[in-house]
Order: C-alpha cells, then sequence, then structure tokens
C-alpha cells in the first residue's frame, strides 16, 4: 500500500532491527545544528500520533512526554535494498507521562551522510489494556496491538528492597547485571552489552510500584533488549522486552529466560517507512 501526501510518501515496509540506544555519539550532541533539526523532525512525528482506549480512562496513560527516553545512531544499520542508507539518528518515546509506559515508540532516520530520506515507525505495547495509535493526518495505517510486550516473573535471590532511592538505584544496577543477552547477527551470534545507566525510573501508588527501571542491552550501539525491573517495597519482579526484529534470547544467571523469533507479533510491529525531504 502506497499512501501519498504533499511531499512525503508513506509505505508499508518489512520488518527490520533496530531501536533504541544511550546518545554518547557526536554526530548527535547537543549542539550538532544537524542533530538539532533532525531531533525537530522526529519531536513533529511523535506529535502526529495520536492515542485513543475506550478502556485507559486517564490522559497521563496516553499522552507521550514531552522528550525522547534516548537517541542514537548506528552506521552499520541501514534499510535492507537501499544503498548508503545508514541510521542517522534514533529516539525512543514514551507513551504515558507517569508510571510505567504505555508502550514505546521509535522514530528512525535513515539516509546518506547526515542527510535523512527515509523515517521509520517501531512500536511496543507495555500493556494488555486495550488502545491504539494513529496518525492524525491519516499517513500510516492505526496500530492497535493484541498483547502486551511485558510479562513479570518474581525475580529468585534477590535481596530485600532499600528504603530509599538512592540505595535502590544501586540494587536495580547489580540485578540488571544478572541478565545477558545473544543476537542473531548477519549470520552469527553476537552477545549484546549492558548499559549500565537505565533508560527510565518510574513509580506508581495506584499500581503498588515503588520503584521501576528498563535497563536496555545493545548491539553495538543500538538497543535489542530491555529488562525491566520493579518492586513493591517488599520483592522485585522482572520482564523483557523485545526492542528489535532479530532473533534474541536472554539469559538469568545463565539459564535461559526468554527468547524472540525474528519478524513482529501482537505486541510488537516495525512496519513503516516513509520517504521524506533530506534535512540538512
Amino acid at each position: 500500500m502506497v499512501l501519498v501526501q504533499a511531499r512525503r510518501r508513506w509505505l508499508v515496509s518489512r520488518p527490520y532491527l533496530g531501536l533504541v540506544v544511550l546518545l554518547v555519539s557526536p554526530v548527535l550532541a547537543d549542539d550538532d545544528p544537524q542533530a538539532k533539526h533532525r531531533l525537530k523532525l522526529m519531536e513533529e512525528e511523535v506529535g502526529s500520533l495520536e492515542a485513543e482506549s475506550s478502556e485507559l480512562k486517564t490522559k497521563p496513560a496516553l499522552t507521550f512526554a514531552s522528550r525522547p527516553l534516548l537517541r542514537y545512531s548506528d552506521p552499520t544499520r541501514g534499510i535492507i535494498g537501499s544503498k548508503d542508507n545508514v541510521l542517522l539518528d534514533g529516539s525512543v518515546w514514551r507513551l504515558g507521562n507517569e508510571g510505567r509506559p504505555t508502550a514505546l515508540v521509535t522514530i528512525e532516520l535513515y539516509g546518506k551522510s547526515s542527510a535523512p530520506s527515509r523515517l521509520t515507525y517501531e512500536f511496543l505495547a507495555l500493556t494488555k489494556t486495550k488502545f491504539s495509535l494513529k496518525h492524525k493526518g491519516g499517513l500510516i495505517p492505526r496500530w492497535e496491538p493484541t498483547e502486551s510486550g511485558l510479562t513479570f516473573k518474581e525475580l529468585p535471590e534477590a535481596p530485600k528492597p532499600a528504603a530509599t532511592a538512592a540505595a535502590r538505584l544501586v540494587q536495580l544496577r547489580q540485578l540488571a547485571r544478572r541478565f545477558t543477552v545473544k543476537e542473531k547477527f548477519r549470520g552469527g551470534e553476537v552477545e549484546c552489552r549492558l548499559l549500565t545507566q537505565p533508560i527510565d525510573r518510574y513509580r506508581s501508588e495506584a499500581d503498588k510500584i515503588v520503584d521501576g527501571a528498563i535497563f536496555v542491552h545493545v548491539n553495538s550501539t543500538n538497543p535489542e533488549v530491555g529488562v525491566v525491573l520493579e518492586t513493591d517495597g517488599n520483592r522485585w519482579v522482572y520482564g523483557t522486552l523485545r526492542l528489535g526484529g532479530a532473533e534474541l534470547t536472554i539469559a538469568l544467571d545463565g539459564r535461559e529466560a526468554a527468547a524472540y523469533r525474528s519478524g513482529t507479533n501482537g505486541s510488537y510491529q516495525y512496519g513503516v517507512h516513509g520517504i521524506i525531504d533530506s534535512v540538512k
């Protein structure tokens, strides 16, 4: 399906790899005019998305945060079949500005050098409650997840949650190191690297979440798996998030805890590419 509006063309595409990573690249430095311009474009695209739900009644659950959780670039990744077209800039956005996110949405810009020519969306639901996302201009298909990409299990052999947020952060980092991730990539297997700083941290009295955090494991600079850790003040639970379309295996203390096949599913969708004007 091809959709046309003015100077942009949108089309449904095949699943591909990619999602989120903490920015350390000078290409995305805050004082880089091109990086600022690309961020503005991504902000505009997120602003064009509208969440709807007959079951989620609170406005915060259906509101995007004003700033991305993360930004990243990855010169080793590109769009299949597109020559000299690499991932120049990406950002992950939080749907829901209180408590645990309702969903994560990623915007990625691909192109040659510093001039993007293609934009992609990626979606991941973190709730079983039914909701949908639509583009206000009708330029992309409505996303209606049928399941949650997050399921919690009790974390074995975990310490008693500390009484203060600072002490719990130390515990969170220690607990995150118990997880390892392997990804099938270009015919081989890569062990992903843990970013020691959580990409998100939250709490919610209504949901009895005293502390919660999302950590990511990356392939080079590109996150592929998220590990969610939460406590109600008495015990720790964990869940894993699929942040890319590749085949992934997650281990806890060396034993397999979760695995994902390549492609999309009812909670995760990487399915929309758009051709845009170059941004300089």
